[in-house]
């Protein structure tokens, strides 16, 4: 048990520093700073995505095969190379090379971390804890980023530099705690043999089997998967979207410092709301609030549609633990970071396809006509989705 609570312990103080990125608020306006164009910024973070197209499962295979720590380790140093290419970047092809280190940081981590948590539950018999573990990481980790968005908007009243020079040496910090987590043990997958690339065909066809034996899974990653990939366009692009409605670089920090903050309390209630209701229920109306409060910020003036964005982000951050609870009951440890990267690949391919062409048409119509755009095509793809599965 001592050891299981060191491993929670330091896991928690990895997620705080490992989530420390200064310019997670900032980073449309510093590119558009450097000169580049709304068509520019969303061809890079296109090629941010195609990293993660095609890294993810195999990053993912590493963490599964090879260890969760692994994985997290090399995250983290990309995490310091990312820093230091944006530092020092100054042409669109430089930047190229930040945001396929952002890429990797993200193949690298995603599934790396909840897999490293329930298998530290697993071994003391405390899987139903992970929820409420799992709560709490988001929570760490969304009041790490709302720190970061604050200190990292009047640092940029300062200097760039030491927006970035701040994230490489927190980086560089989160690296000690992960030095001192132990890797739980895991039974070995007897069915993983030959040479290396034997290995990674079976893993990859163990992780589309959980994916095909499981049709109960299939509405909840696809409805997750899309609501994720609108959000992250609504909050990048609602960065230069908040400061053309008269906020500063200040008052935008602060927004998405208010963000976080509400989504880490959102996260701690998660496993509360979990043992109220049913997982199903909760997918629905809170699909039905989505789409609500998109419609409302869209349509709303001045402070609602400061709310409307608030709400949004919290629906989604009290659902993660609930839904990642949901998915890692039906998997086997050897298959956990592989199958949530696959999750995590279809949602960047969306990401890929989507953001540029939203800068470039945000570029031709306006934000306006863009996000209601947006929710065109949201609602199209969900509706379809449940209609289908209706049938």
């Amino acid at each position: 048990m001592v050891l299981n609570k060191r491993n929670i312990t330091m896991i928690y103080i990895y997620v705080f520093f490992a989530q420390l990125f200064f310019d997670r608020a900032l980073w449309v306006i510093y590119l558009g700073d450097k000169g580049l164009s709304f068509g520019e910024i969303g061809l890079l973070e296109a090629v941010l995505h195609l990293a993660i197209v095609l890294f993810e499962v195999p990053t993912g295979m590493i963490a599964d095969l090879y260890g969760r720590k692994v994985s997290l380790l090399l995250g983290n140093i990309f995490s310091i190379a990312y820093g230091t290419f944006m530092l020092v970047s100054d042409a669109f092809s430089m930047f190229t090379l930040a945001f396929m280190s952002m890429g990797l940081i993200i193949t690298f981590q995603s599934g790396a971390e909840q897999a490293l948590a329930y298998d530290t539950l697993k071994e003391e018999k405390r899987e139903k804890d992970f929820t409420r573990i799992f709560g709490s990481m988001t929570a760490i980790g969304l009041l790490s980023l709302s720190l970061a968005k604050f200190l990292g908007g009047m640092m940029a009243e300062i200097s760039w530099v030491w927006v970035y020079g701040s994230m490489i040496l927190t980086h560089v910090l989160a690296l000690v705690p992960l030095f001192l987590i132990k890797e739980p043990h895991r039974e070995p997958d007897q069915t993983l043999q030959g040479r290396w690339y034997h290995q990674w065909v079976t893993q990859f066809k163990q992780g589309l089997a959980i994916w095909t034996s499981n049709p109960v899974i299939h509405i909840p990653v696809t409805l997750f998967v899309l609501a994720g990939a609108v959000m992250v366009i609504i909050t990048f692009y609602g960065q230069e979207y908040f400061v053309q409605l008269g906020y500063s670089q200040v008052t935008v920090g602060a927004i998405f410092t208010i963000e976080g903050l509400l989504g880490a309390l959102m996260a701690k209630l998660a496993y509360r709301l979990e043992a109220k209701f049913k997982f199903f229920r909760m997918l629905y109306y809170g699909f039905a609030l989505y789409v609500l409060f998109f419609i409302l910020f869209i349509f709303a003036f001045d402070w609602a549609i400061l709310l409307s964005f608030l709400i949004l982000a919290q629906l989604l951050s009290i659902f993660e633990p609930i839904f990642s609870n949901f998915v890692q009951n039906l998997l086997t440890s050897h298959v956990r970071s592989t199958f949530f990267s696959m999750v995590s690949l279809t949602e960047s391919f969306a990401i890929m396809i989507g953001f540029p062409l939203f800068g470039f048409a945000i570029e031709k119509v306006g934000f306006y006509h863009g996000f209601l755009g947006l929710l065109v095509i949201f609602l199209t793809l969900s509706g379809s989705l449940l209609w289908f599965y209706r049938k």
